[in-house]
């Protein structure tokens, strides 16, 4: 069953025009006919499941015929702070990030950046954004992950109740537990914030940087891995710690 997003509470019907989104997927697209249902999340993340009740060529009516009791999101917000990427490899960063569950993503322009978005970053937020819903709904997640750029003295001070920066050289020095230990202590509902270095690695007073804030150092285990693939590793972890164990 499709799922969509609306920036509103749900009550007894939803109605749907054809300048929404929404109204051209479900009707145009995915042909929806009186009695197609589809489930719909409000702004309070209740799911409900609507029936498609009246057609107009401008409106669609759907009756709420019965709610969704759904424990999908992950139980500590996980923010990931990354550096923008080469090409699409973002995109699809994005993407999958969203499926497993993150709830922020933050972009910052590090020392060894090698991606300029800065020309192109009002365009860069529109597709992210669009891409990060997209993944939501295909999840059947009940919230669309928020997609900032911030510079780096902003993400230096953000808030939250454990900070871990994924570091190769801790691997090498043969740490192993600070991400287990990190995940595991934190309560349902915290608010975990983790750095990611781009393509060629964060530099060590940007690491010392982020030690002054709060910031832990944490291998994520003997092998290196790319700059778009360390976050997703990080939250697949974060997922049977949290979510399986």
């Amino acid at each position: 069953m499709q799922r969509y997003f609306l920036n509103q509470t749900i009550h007894d019907q939803i109605i749907l025009t054809d300048d929404q989104d929404i109204y051209q997927h479900f009707g145009k697209v995915m042909r929806a006919r009186v009695g197609t249902q589809a489930e719909f999340v409000s702004q309070d993340q209740q799911v409900m499941i609507g029936e498609v009740i009246a057609m107009t060529p401008k409106t669609m009516t759907l009756a709420v015929v019965s709610q969704v009791a759904a424990e999908v999101e992950l139980p500590i917000q996980v923010t990931l702070i990354v550096s923008p990427l080469k090409n699409d490899r973002s995109d699809w960063f994005v993407q999958k990030a969203t499926e497993l569950g993150v709830h922020r993503i933050v972009f910052t322009t590090m020392t060894r950046t090698v991606a300029d978005w800065q020309k192109q970053q009002e365009k860069k937020a529109k597709r992210l954004a669009k891409i990060a819903q997209a993944a939501a709904e295909q999840a059947h997640r009940l919230m669309i992950p928020a997609i900032d750029f911030l510079p780096w003295s902003t993400v230096l001070n953000l808030p939250k109740q454990a900070g871990i920066v994924a570091w190769e050289e801790s691997a090498r020095d043969g740490e192993v537990g600070t991400l287990v230990q990190s995940v595991t202590s934190l309560p349902t509902g915290a608010n975990l914030a983790m750095v990611f270095g781009p393509e060629g690695g964060l530099s060590e007073a940007e690491v010392q940087a982020l030690e002054g804030h709060g910031f832990e150092p944490a291998g994520l285990g003997p092998r290196i891995l790319r700059a778009e693939t360390a976050p997703l590793y990080a939250l697949s972890a974060i997922s049977v710690l949290k979510e399986l164990h």
